[in-house]
């Protein structure tokens, strides 16, 4: 399983395997929380007034170390405007994450993403400056994760971030 974290896949090039043509870099991950798959990418194809493109991730043809490549540039599209369901690994940053009692283990600082699966097997946990140094942010396991709210992340009472 290789993983590489969300900040290490924005900035990578998504390329066409037809024509070779650099159709823009990963903006954001997108995936479900409830089952840990990438649904797609946002793709920012530069300049000051373009809006991200959505890749849907059935359309990924490999997500290698230097390159997202895809078949053609008509995979990308508009939308969603909306997500349903889903999550932008960048709209996760920071939401406190909460065991059932009420109890804030730390703040979503990033997610990881097997690049083979296309799956996000963990949240990483950042814990505070102290924690973070001594002990290395803890990782969520995804099957943790009960609910993925707009201003929390509620994980079950299981989890220990001590013990990950």
């Amino acid at each position: 399983m290789a993983v590489k974290t969300g900040k290490e896949l924005s900035g990578l090039a998504v390329v066409t395997l037809t024509g070779g043509e650099k159709l823009g870099r990963i903006d954001d991950v997108v995936f479900d929380p409830s089952t840990g798959r990438v649904t797609g990418f946002f793709v920012d194809r530069g300049g000051m007034f373009s809006k991200p493109k959505f890749l849907p991730a059935g359309d990924v043809q490999s997500l290698g170390e230097d390159a997202l490549t895809v078949p053609s540039d008509k995979v990308l599209l508009d939308g969603p405007s909306a997500l349903t369901g889903e999550l932008a690994a960048k709209t996760a940053e920071n939401l406190p994450v909460l065991n059932p009692a009420g109890t804030v283990l730390g703040k979503v600082a990033d997610i990881g993403v097997d690049t083979q699966s296309l799956s996000v097997p963990y949240l990483i946990l950042a814990t505070g400056i102290i924690g973070d140094t001594l002990h290395g942010k803890p990782h969520v396991p995804i099957t943790a994760v009960q609910t993925v709210g707009a201003d929390s992340v509620i994980v079950s009472a299981s989890y220990d971030p001590k013990a990950a």
